[in-house]
């Protein structure tokens, strides 16, 4: 399996290169207009990219905006809220979010908004930081008995605004009408010292191997 650390390079403006090859399974593969929300550089849309594709972003970074605009076919810059209605409705058969749900203050409002913009068989797919992932339990939680936010990144990370566990994903997603096809962990903890901690939980921490879950929802329509 490829490392988190092997999907993540700095470019020379201290950007971050995003590719997450982890996520490229969950793509349906006959989507042919994407729209990836918190886009960055459009590392992840050049992943994509296909002769049949129409690929769009929304990136609230002006800089990595005008360089996604060099893979993307559009590129909308601000928040998602303030560009929605640029968005065509009905239009999308895959609308992305990778870590980036946990950054806003009402992540389901997001959620119920992106139903407008899917296409009759159109899916949201997002990953979501885990929680309950073993080594923010173990360090933070029990032992440290801390809640202690830092700018290194993580599941701490000081941009982060809501948390989620692989059950409240899933709850977000059904609240908010749709249909979840798909919720599975991805990234697993690579400690021996952790694994042997989750096995002797006899199941009850098997969800805390993962450092995210990959959700692939599709809206349930009346």
């Amino acid at each position: 399996m490829i490392s988190e650390e092997s999907t993540i390079q700095i470019n020379k403006s201290g950007y971050l290169h995003r590719y997450r090859p982890e996520m490229l399974k969950y793509i349906p593969d006959d989507a042919t207009r994407i729209l990836e929300v918190g886009c960055n550089d459009g590392a992840f849309c050049a992943t994509l990219k296909r002769t049949d594709r129409e690929i769009w972003g929304v990136e609230m970074n002006d800089e990595a905006a005008q360089k996604a605009l060099t893979i993307c076919t559009f590129v909308l810059v601000g928040d998602f809220d303030a560009v929605f209605d640029q968005l065509p409705e009905r239009y999308f058969d895959c609308v992305i979010f990778n870590d980036v749900l946990e950054h806003i203050y009402a992540p389901w409002d997001t959620v119920r908004k992106v139903k407008s913009l899917l296409s009759q068989n159109g899916v949201l797919v997002s990953s979501i930081p885990n929680f309950r992932y073993i080594a923010n339990l173990i360090t933070e939680i029990l032992f440290e008995g801390e809640f202690r936010y830092c700018a290194e990144g993580g599941i701490l990370d000081d941009t982060h605004i809501r948390f989620f566990t692989p059950k409240s994903m899933c709850r977000m997603f059904r609240e908010q009408g749709y249909e979840v096809l798909i919720n599975e962990g991805i990234n697993p903890c690579k400690s021996w010292k952790e694994k042997l901690f989750i096995n002797l939980t006899f199941g009850l921490l098997k969800d805390a191997r993962y450092k995210q879950f990959a959700t692939v929802a599709k809206p349930i329509h009346s």
